[in-house]
């Protein structure tokens, strides 16, 4: 039977983090599994939370400097499941998912991935999905498909890394879009990528605070994985427009909070396109 690694990196979160491992240990009929959490705490808080669950499946707690990418790549040197997932601090799985998702695994063995949708617990769309039709996922759609939490992968299949230079901690203007990196670079190394919205993965849904520099760091992000996997500078303003059709969309909701947030992040798409480290 295929054992799970989870990658758990975490940050001043301590209750949630008490909820997903509660999470864990409510799934029915799950597979073995085990927790790699890697602390970025820089103190000892999360270690009552983790002894109330060290009884119940394997936790292993590693230290690493900020950085979420630096943070999961230490995780994947850990590894010694079959399957990978990487669970953000604040999301839930439901009961039984660990169970379905090795059921698919077992069911499709030429798939070397797949991607679950993700809602909050109310079923409201996280993020960028847009879509619950499943389907095979591809350069074209891995913006609507694919979120970190919602990754589980085989291990044997992984020749990919989290590009340190992306995502929050970096230390860089560009303050996402390592997870779509991680995804991209399996695709181009031919890996075969499910989106299964059958299965979900709870994480709650974004509404503010509206910060400018956040809007601008994400967008920087996204404008820096567009120019590094060769995607044209037509898709990069294309994606430019989206948040500028955003911005208007607030205005005319008398949302005024979010209409300098979808500025910067139009603006950032274009600036992370054509800046460099």
């Amino acid at each position: 039977m295929m054992k799970f690694s989870l990658i758990l990196c975490t940050v001043h979160r301590e209750q949630m983090v008490r909820e997903f491992l509660g999470s864990l240990a409510v799934q029915t009929a799950a597979p073995p599994f085990e927790v790699i959490v890697v602390d970025q705490n820089p103190d000892d808080r999360l270690l009552p939370i983790l002894r109330d669950y060290e009884n119940r499946f394997p936790i292993r707690r590693f230290k690493s400097a900020p950085g979420l990418s630096r943070a999961r790549n230490l995780g994947l040197d850990q590894v010694t499941g079959e399957i990978i997932a990487f669970p953000d601090d604040d999301c839930t799985y439901p009961p039984g998912l660990l169970r379905s998702v090795a059921d698919a695994f077992d069911a499709e063995p030429e798939m070397n991935g797949l991607s679950t949708l993700v809602t909050d617990s109310g079923g409201r769309l996280f993020g960028s999905f847009k879509t619950t039709v499943p389907q095979r996922i591809t350069v074209r759609n891995v913006w609507r498909c694919g979120v970190s939490i919602s990754i589980f992968l085989r291990a044997k299949s992984n020749g990919a890394r989290f590009d340190e230079t992306l995502g929050i901690g970096s230390g860089t203007p560009f303050g996402s879009g390592e997870e779509t990196d991680f995804l991209l670079t399996l695709l181009q190394q031919g890996r075969r990528l499910d989106f299964r919205p059958g299965l979900v993965v709870h994480h709650p849904c974004f509404d503010g605070p509206w910060k400018v520099r956040r809007g601008y760091l994400y967008g920087c992000g996204m404008g820096r994985v567009l120019r590094k996997h060769g995607y044209s500078i037509f898709h990069a303003l294309f994606t430019a427009c989206l948040q500028l059709a955003r911005a208007l969309q607030a205005l005319f909701l008398l949302n005024f909070r979010r209409v300098p947030f979808h500025l910067a992040m139009a603006w950032g798409r274009l600036s992370g396109y054509f800046r460099s480290l």
